[in-house]
């Protein structure tokens, strides 16, 4: 298993309490997060510079920008021509940097009707309605019937690789370790050659306690990146 530590472009350090919903901050400090939240941007992609709608609240923590645009530098050109899947999405930003760089579908699962409801409206304020599908959910259920490889031979999804986001709230890392590892599990077994799973964790997580494989790991901050191939044709390596 492999850690790299990216001290050399750090990120604003993340706060450790930064789960949804366990922000623990003032009023004044929500005010301004409220004001910065709404800078969210598309980071790469034809739709660079474009704006992901957030309302600020602390139930929903954003993936920083610098982080992100990391991650998407990592994955490079395999969520080209990929369905990427979003199981805890927030502001749906990683759904719609995807679809951004040249994914074909992106699916956001979202617990909170209010968050996405945002992740519609950006949707919309971006003409991408057709491409983003926003689930309201368990992502741990629908994960169970959206993450299984079609048995169809017609279906036109067969063997298009998927790119998915495992980003929940830090704390669920320790409260639903089982559940967390049972959707990498299915991931590993369900998905086509070229996919590439990616899970956001705090950089104090023990990565050993996830499921045996050739994990990369990537520190930026506070903020631990887990990336795994579940088939190793392609993907990252290509």
């Amino acid at each position: 298993m492999k850690q790299r530590d990216q001290s050399n472009r750090p990120p604003k350090n993340v706060s450790k309490k930064s789960a949804r919903g366990a922000s623990g901050k003032s009023r004044s400090e929500l005010r301004s997060n409220k004001a910065n939240a709404t800078r969210l941007r598309i980071i790469g992609g034809d739709m660079r510079g474009r704006h992901i709608y957030y309302h600020g609240e602390s139930f929903t923590r954003p993936m920083k920008d610098s982080v992100r645009e990391n991650l998407f530098n990592i994955l490079g050109r395999a969520v080209r021509g990929a369905i990427a899947f979003d199981l805890f999405a927030g502001t749906g930003a990683l759904a719609i940097e995807s679809l951004s760089r040249g994914a074909v579908e992106a699916i956001a699962i979202e617990q909170s009707n209010r968050a996405a409801g945002h992740i519609k409206k950006t949707g919309e304020s971006l003409s991408i309605e057709s491409k983003l599908k926003v689930l309201v959910g368990d992502a741990f259920r629908w994960g169970e019937t959206l993450l299984v490889a079609p048995d169809d031979p017609d279906d036109p999804k067969i063997g298009v690789p998927w790119i998915v986001f495992l980003s929940p709230p830090y704390i669920m890392w320790e409260e639903e370790l089982e559940k967390l590892n049972a959707v990498i599990n299915q991931v590993l077994r369900e998905a086509p050659p070229g996919s590439v799973l990616v899970a956001e964790t705090e950089n104090t997580f023990d990565a050993t306690r996830l499921p045996p494989g050739e994990w990369d790991l990537r520190v930026y901050g506070n903020v631990q990146l887990a990336f795994i191939e579940p088939a190793t044709q392609c993907g990252l390596t290509c």
